[in-house]
C-alpha cells in the first residue's frame, strides 16, 4: 500500500498536470478559433475547471501541512473555491446577455470575496518577533511599496482604456481589478518585506504575481474587442489557477521532506533584537516608480498633480526610512561594542575590558581572582542550562563584593575577577564568606565555595596585577579548596620553576628518563604478596632524581599527565603480564594510580582496555587507584570510573576517610578495594577513639563485601594491631620497601609474616 506521504506527492503531481492541460486546452483552442463567430463559452469551461483544480491543489496543501501553513492553505483553498463560483457565475452573465465583458452583481461578490479571503489568509501569516526599531522600519517599508503601489496602479488605470461594457459593469470590474491589485501588494509585502516564515517562501512569491493579472486583464480588453471567446477572464483565470496549483505543489513537497530538509525561509532576529535582512522590494518599487515617473516627463513635458504629490510623499518616506535605518546602524555598533567587552552569559565585563580598565590605572590598585570550587563537575552532574544559572548566581555575589566603586568581570569559565582601588587585600576573605550561602539555582540550594587569589601594587606594577592574582589563584587550589592566597615574589620564581619543569618533563618523557617502583601489598597474617603498586619515578639524565610530589603536581597542571599516565599504564600492564606469565594465578595484581584529570579524559577507559589486549593480561590482574576528591562530585569521571570497571578491573578507593563524601561514594562509585589512610594507621596504639576510627572502617569495608588495605604500616606493633582490628591486607614499609620490576620475584618469595 502506498504511503500517505507518497499519495500526497503524487495527488500534488497530478493535479499540477490537470491545471496545466486546462491551460494548454484554452490556449489551443484559443489559437484554433481565430473566427470573430467563434461562440462565446468556447474557453469557458477551460477556465473554470483550471480554478476548480486550484482549490484541489490547495486542499492537498493543506491536508499535509500543519499549523499556519495549513490554515492558509485552507483558507487559500476557499479563496479559489470562491473563485470557481465568480468564474462560472461570470460566465453565465456573459452567455446569457451575449456581451463578452458582463459581470453581475453576485458574481462580482463572488470575486471580491475571493480577493478578501486571501488578502486575509496573506495578512493573518505569522511574523517574525522583532524590536521596535526594526517593527518602525518594517511599517516604513510597508509606506514606501504601498504608496509605490498606488501611485502605478492609478496611472495605469487612468491611462488604460476601459472594457467594453455597460457603466455598471465597468466600475464593477474596476472595483475588482482595483481589489485584485491590492492582493497582490499584499502579497508582495509579506512575501518581500515582512518575511512570514510559516509558509514555503517560493510557493509565496509564485503566488505574488496573481494580484496582477486584475489589472493586466483591464489592460488586454481592448486587444479583445470583437472577439467574444476572448474575454479577459478567460485569458488571465487560467494563469492564476495555474499559478495556485504551481505554488500549493511546492508547499507539498516542502511539507513532506524529511526533518531538516525543509527551506530555511526566513532567520529570526539576533539577540541584537535587529533584523538585519534587508529587503530588496521596497527599493525595487522605488525604481519602478521612478522609471514611471522619468517616462511621463519626457512624454508629456510635466508631471501631472496626482503623480507629483505622490512623488514628493515617497521621497519623505525614503528619508524618513535612510534615517531609521541610520539610527539602527548606530544601535547595531553600541550594540556591537557592548558585545566585544561584555559577558554575554552574566552581563559583566569581560577579559578584554578588563584588562583595558586596568592598564589605565596608575594608583594602588588591588586585582582578586577568584573561580568555582569544582564547577565542572557539577556542570556536568547537573547539565548545562543549571551550570547556566550558576554562573549567573555567582556573578551577582561577585559583583556585589565589588560594589559601585569597584569592577567585576567575567574572566573565562568560572573564573572571575575583582579590580578595586588601594589595597584591598580584605576582599579575600569578603569572597569566601559571600559564598558562605548557598547560591539559588534552579528551585534548588547550592552550596559553592571559591578559591581566591590576590594580587596588590601601584605603578609600573598595575599592568601586571592579573597575571599576578592568578599565581596567587593556582598557589592556593594547590592547598586545597575554599582557600585564599596572596601574590609574593617566591610564587613568581615558583611559576617559573614550574615552567621549566614541564619542558624538563616532557624531554623525560621523550627520552624514557621515568622509571616503574612496585610496592608490595601483602595480606595478613602471613605476609604473602598478593599486590603491588606501581609508583613512578624521575631520573633526568642531566640531573638528581625529582620527587613525585614536585614533577606530579606540575604535569597536572600542564596536562602531561594524559601522557605520563598512558606511559605508566602501559608499562604497568607489561610488566604485569610478565608475573602471569610467570607465576599463574599466584602472580600479583597490579595497582596503578590515576588521576582527576586522566579521569576526565573520555580515553581512558579505551587506554586500559588497548594495554590489556596489547600485552595478553588478564583484567583481574589490575586495580586502578582513585582518589576520592577525583570523583565525589560524580560527573564525568564517576562515569570513567564505571567504563573501567566494566572492562573488569579492579577499582581501589585510595586515601579512604579523608575526603568530602567517603560513604556516600561506597553506594555510587562501583569500588572494589579501600585503602585506609595513613593517617589512621599512625594513631594506632594510642587511644580507644584513635583505633575505633580504624576499625570502623574495616567494619565497612567487610560489611559491603570490600577489601581494605591498611597504608603506611611501618613496624611490627602497627601490623600486629591491625590483624586484631580485623585487618587483612596492608602494605608500607615495615613489609617492604618500593623495588624495580626485576626485583619483586625475590620479595615474593620472602613474605615477612606478622606473628
Amino acid at each position: 500500500m502506498m504511503r500517505p506521504s507518497l499519495r500526497s506527492a503524487s495527488a500534488a503531481t497530478v493535479v499540477l498536470i490537470m491545471s496545466a492541460g486546462w491551460f494548454i486546452v484554452g490556449a489551443v483552442l484559443g489559437v484554433l478559433h481565430q473566427p470573430l463567430g467563434s461562440p462565446i463559452w468556447l474557453l469557458w469551461p477551460s477556465t473554470i475547471g483550471a480554478v476548480a483544480t486550484a482549490t484541489l491543489a490547495c486542499a492537498v496543501a493543506a491536508r499535509t501541512g500543519q499549523g499556519p501553513a495549513a490554515a492558509f492553505w485552507q483558507r487559500l483553498a476557499l479563496t479559489t473555491a470562491l473563485l470557481t463560483a465568480g468564474t462560472a457565475g461570470q460566465a453565465y452573465d456573459c452567455v446569457s446577455t451575449g456581451h463578452p465583458n458582463e459581470m453581475g452583481t453576485i458574481t462580482a461578490a463572488l470575486y471580491l470575496g475571493a480577493i478578501g479571503v486571501g488578502i486575509l489568509a496573506l495578512v493573518q501569516l505569522p511574523r517574525p518577533r522583532r524590536s521596535w526599531r526594526a517593527t518602525v522600519s518594517l511599517c516604513l517599508d510597508i509606506a514606501i511599496v504601498a504608496v509605490a503601489a498606488t501611485i502605478i496602479i492609478t496611472h495605469f488605470l487612468v491611462a488604460t482604456s476601459a472594457p467594453g461594457a455597460n457603466g455598471n459593469a465597468e466600475a464593477t470590474m474596476l472595483f475588482v481589478v482595483l481589489a485584485a491589485a491590492c492582493s497582490a501588494v499584499v502579497a508582495v509585502i509579506k512575501v518581500g518585506v515582512t518575511r512570514s516564515g510559516a509558509v514555503n517562501r517560493r510557493a509565496l512569491w509564485a503566488l505574488a504575481p496573481i494580484g496582477l493579472l486584475g489589472p493586466l486583464s483591464w489592460a488586454l480588453a481592448p486587444l479583445l474587442d470583437n472577439r467574444a471567446f476572448l474575454n479577459p477572464t478567460v485569458v488571465t483565470l487560467p494563469t492564476a489557477g495555474l499559478l495556485i496549483v504551481a505554488a500549493a505543489r511546492l508547499q507539498t513537497l516542502a511539507n513532506l521532506a524529511p526533518a531538516g530538509a525543509a527551506e530555511t525561509t526566513d532567520r529570526p532576529a539576533g539577540h541584537l533584537g535587529i533584523v538585519r535582512q534587508v529587503s530588496p522590494v521596497p527599493y525595487a518599487a522605488v525604481a519602478i516608480v521612478a522609471v514611471m515617473l522619468t517616462a511621463v516627463t519626457l512624454r508629456v513635458g510635466h508631471l501631472p498633480p496626482g503623480l507629483a504629490g505622490g512623488s514628493v510623499l515617497l521621497t519623505l518616506l525614503v528619508l524618513t526610512r535612510q534615517l531609521a535605518a541610520l539610527s539602527d546602524n548606530n544601535a547595531l555598533l553600541d550594540r556591537l561594542d557592548s558585545q566585544a567587552h561584555h559577558d554575554d552569559l552574566t552581563g559583566l565585563p569581560n577579559r578584554r575590558l578588563f584588562t583595558a580598565g586596568l592598564g589605565r590605572r596608575t594608583g594602588s590598585t588591588t586585582v582578586a581572582v577568584c573561580d568555582l570550587d569544582g564547577f565542572a563537575a557539577l556542570n556536568d552532574r547537573l547539565g548545562d542550562d543549571a551550570g547556566d544559572a550558576l554562573l549567573r548566581a555567582a556573578a551577582e555575589r561577585v559583583a556585589a563584593v565589588a560594589g559601585p566603586d569597584g569592577v567585576a568581570a567575567r574572566l573565562l569559565g568560572d573564573e572571575f575577577g575583582l579590580l578595586l582601588s588601594g589595597d584591598r587585600t580584605d576582599v579575600a576573605e569578603a569572597l569566601l564568606q559571600a559564598f558562605n550561602t548557598p547560591l539559588r539555582v534552579g528551585g534548588h540550594d547550592l552550596l559553592v565555595t571559591v578559591t581566591v587569589g590576590v594580587a596588590t601594587g601601584d605603578g609600573p606594577a598595575v599592568p601586571d596585577l592579573l597575571r599576578r592574582a592568578e599565581l596567587a589563584l593556582q598557589a592556593a587550589k594547590l592547598t586545597g579548596t575554599n582557600r585564599h592566597r596572596e601574590h609574593s615574589p617566591e610564587l613568581d620564581a615558583t611559576a617559573q620553576h614550574h615552567a621549566e619543569l614541564a619542558a624538563a618533563l616532557r624531554r623525560g618523557l621523550d627520552h624514557g628518563e621515568f622509571r616503574l617502583l612496585y610496592q608490595p601489598i601483602v595480606e595478613l597474617p602471613s605476609g604473602a604478596v598478593i599486590g603491588v603498586e606501581a609508583l613512578v619515578r624521575w631520573h633526568p639524565a642531566d640531573g638528581p632524581v625529582v620527587s613525585p610530589a614536585e614533577f606530579i603536581p606540575v604535569a597536572e597542571h600542564s596536562g602531561l599527565i594524559i601522557d605520563l599516565g598512558a606511559w605508566i599504564i602501559d608499562t604497568a600492564c607489561a610488566d604485569a603480564a610478565v608475573w602471569q606469565h610467570r607465576h599463574g594465578a599466584n602472580s600479583p595484581r597490579v595497582n596503578i594510580n590515576v588521576s582527576a584529570r586522566q579521569l576526565l579524559d573520555p580515553d581512558l577507559p579505551g587506554l586500559v582496555a588497548d594495554a590489556l589486549h596489547r600485552h595478553g593480561l588478564t583484567p583481574d590482574r589490575i586495580t586502578i587507584e582513585i582518589t576520592e576528591t577525583a570523583v565525589f562530585a560524580g560527573g564525568a569521571a564517576l562515569s570513567t570510573v564505571r567504563e573501567l570497571r566494566d572492562l573488569g578491573v579492579g577499582v581501589a578507593l585510595d586515601d579512604f576517610g579523608t575526603g568530602h563524601s567517603s560513604l556516600t561514594l561506597l553506594r555510587t562509585c562501583p569500588v572494589t578495594t579501600l585503602k585506609v589512610d595513613k593517617s589512621f594507621i599512625d594513631d594506632l596504639n594510642g587511644t580507644a577513639e584513635q583505633e575505633a576510627i580504624a576499625t570502623s572502617l574495616s567494619t565497612i569495608a567487610s560489611t559491603l563485601g570490600l577489601r581494605a588495605v591498611a597504608e603506611g604500616v611501618e613496624t611490627l606493633d602497627q601490623a600486629t594491631r591491625l590483624h586484631d582490628l580485623g585487618y587483612r591486607y596492608a602494605q608500607g614499609y615495615y613489609f617492604a620497601r618500593p623495588a624495580p620490576a626485576d626485583q619483586i620475584d625475590a620479595v615474593l618469595n620472602a613474605p615477612v609474616p606478622v606473628r
